[in-house]
């Protein structure tokens, strides 16, 4: 006998800020916006790390964050 299997699609989450580093598979990621701490949700997948933004998969959600300056980017991204 199957159950019911209710599907819900995953929310896009754009904000510009700053991550703290080091961002983990299995641990909450943790960023500066708007002068307050945020915290995702258990990061799945870390899809992307670019110059000035990181891209990850939580448990609910999808994120892009940009740096607040390009010049951060890149010396996060040397890190």
């Amino acid at each position: 006998m199957m159950k019911d299997v209710k599907l819900q699609a995953k929310r896009s989450v754009h904000v510009t800020g700053q991550v703290q580093f080091p961002v983990k598979i299995g641990e909450e990621a943790c960023y500066l916006y708007g002068g307050s701490i945020w915290w995702t949700d258990r990061v799945k997948r870390i899809l992307e790390i670019a110059a000035d933004y990181i891209r990850i998969e939580t448990t609910h959600y999808y994120y892009t964050i940009v740096w607040n300056d390009r010049g951060q980017g890149q010396i996060r991204a040397a890190a």
